[in-house]
């Protein structure tokens, strides 16, 4: 499924209004590329560890040259199968958990205001991050 970064996130019904997509690639469109953070990094990995929207199924990563590769774990994590929230500033973005991924093995870039909402935001298992979350209508916690 592929949406451009900070576009509308498309699942109305398990987004808070005014939701953004990030990292939601494709084979098929080019994306920002670029270096990121150490910092950066692990926090994603962090938020990516804290997954919502648990899928029965895997995405496997279309970058990959062997779809049947160890794509759908990075780090310990498994990765394709759910997705993450992040919060900053009244703004909320949905990001698929195998944006840690793409970060990590095709040095996808997102967007610096999503960055900045990374590394300044409330993190998962805050209180303040849980109660952001409580807010998302439908989302079965």
């Amino acid at each position: 499924m592929y949406w451009a970064d900070l576009t509308p996130y498309r699942h109305e019904e398990y987004a808070a209004i005014g939701t953004k997509a990030i990292g939601w690639l494709s084979a098929k469109y080019e994306f920002s590329q670029g270096e990121v953070s150490p910092e950066f990094r692990d926090l994603l990995r962090f938020f990516c560890s804290h997954s919502i929207m648990q899928m029965r199924g895997f995405h496997v990563c279309e970058f990959c040259s062997d779809p049947r590769s160890e794509a759908s774990q990075e780090d310990g994590l498994w990765l394709g199968n759910a997705e993450t929230r992040v919060f900053y500033q009244e703004q909320v973005y949905a990001a698929p958990n195998l944006i840690y991924h793409y970060v990590l093995k095709h040095n996808y870039k997102p967007p610096d205001e999503f960055i900045n909402a990374v590394l300044n935001g409330p993190k998962p298992g805050s209180k303040e991050y849980e109660n952001l979350l409580k807010q998302i209508p439908y989302l079965d916690l």
